[in-house]
């Protein structure tokens, strides 16, 4: 009688190691099957995010804008400093001759505003509305003959101001197109790859 219940507890035991071995099978099967579902939807994911967004030559239109902008609010304020520290009429006369007379002369493009995505949109606009505030009162630098160095003085940290924010504004955007695509050769345009 031993010996046949040493039989069955190897028989219980291998039935045992049989079922184990298969339940480890499964949870490889289940971990490679989770692995493969992950990988699927983040893949999804990733294709999803690459089709909203914005076509890359609206990027480089806006940061195109933010960078002229800051450059000439950083000019601006270089030659207010020397009007200042130089009590150089001369160079707010100068200045108040070189502004933006109203909004609408930053010449913005409705086109690109109406169709650009949205947080593009607002990052330009309030590009836009910092250098606005700063260049705009520069036309009263000069009026009736007299230099308005008080003015100056106000405008000076305007463009500071202005510049800074702008700057924070391109950080948003500063990578978001890989620089081996801005330096891309534009001998020959992309429609001179394609067949008909």
């Amino acid at each position: 009688m031993n010996n046949f219940i040493e039989i069955i507890t190897l028989i219980a035991l291998m039935i045992n190691t049989v079922a184990l071995l298969f339940v480890i099978y499964q949870t490889w099967l289940a971990k490679r099957a989770l692995n493969t579902t992950k990988q699927s939807i983040d893949n999804a994911k990733i294709e999803r995010q690459l089709e909203v967004l914005p076509k890359f030559t609206w990027v480089i239109e806006v940061q195109v804008a933010l960078e002229s902008w800051n450059k000439d609010l950083q000019e601006k304020r270089e030659k207010l400093q020397q009007a200042l520290s130089e009590n150089n009429e001369n160079v707010l006369k100068e200045l108040s001759n070189t502004c933006i007379r109203s909004s609408k002369d930053l010449a913005l493009n409705r086109f690109l505003y109406d169709n650009m995505a949205s947080w593009l949109r607002k990052i330009w606009m309030s590009g836009a509305q910092y250098y606005y505030d700063a260049v705009a009162s520069m036309q009263y630098l000069w009026r009736d003959d007299d230099a308005q160095f008080l003015l100056a003085k106000d405008l000076k940290k305007r463009c500071t101001e202005s510049s800074e924010a702008i700057s924070i504004l391109l950080d948003y955007i500063k990578d978001m197109i890989p620089p081996v695509i801005l330096n891309t050769p534009a001998s020959l345009s992309d429609k001179d790859f394609l067949r008909d």
